[in-house]
């Protein structure tokens, strides 16, 4: 399988936007925004790459199990409320908070991946730690950069 360079721009945009909300700096938000705006492609890999941390996020969870909701737990709440975000992403990022499931309101492309990045960072720092979560996504884009 190939790797485009829309897919590894993607990809490393949604980190970096992770990265971004983690650490509160609007200059990298606003730079790994641009690049998902740049081109539908990379906006559709962005998205499907924050969905999918979004996902290896709730499965790390200790508390996970298949036969309950899966609701974020305080310490992703408490970094959630720390976060301005617009109406319309917040009430998405609520949905996902209570129960994990993808939110049914008609957001476009950058929207749905604020929504995931959001909600993964959220339930990475409720796992990890704020630390421990920037090491996890550090890591993750060291790997999606690579050579």
């Amino acid at each position: 399988m190939t790797t485009s360079t829309e897919q590894i721009t993607g990809e490393t945009a949604a980190l970096d936007l992770m990265r971004g909300y983690l650490a509160a700096d609007p200059e990298a938000i606003a730079a790994a925004s641009g690049a998902g705006a740049a081109c539908p492609t990379t906006a559709a890999y962005m998205r499907q790459q924050a969905s999918g941390l979004l996902t290896e996020a709730v499965l790390a969870d200790p508390d996970f199990s298949p036969y309950r909701r899966a609701v974020m737990g305080p310490a992703g709440i408490e970094w959630l409320e720390s976060v301005p975000m617009e109406t319309a992403v917040a009430e998405a990022v609520l949905a996902l908070a209570g129960d994990g499931a993808a939110p049914r309101l008609a957001l476009d492309d950058a929207q749905m991946a604020t929504v995931f990045a959001l909600s993964a960072v959220a339930r990475c720092v409720a796992v990890y730690g704020r630390e421990g979560t920037m090491h996890h996504l550090d890591r993750i884009r060291s790997v999606v950069a690579g050579p």
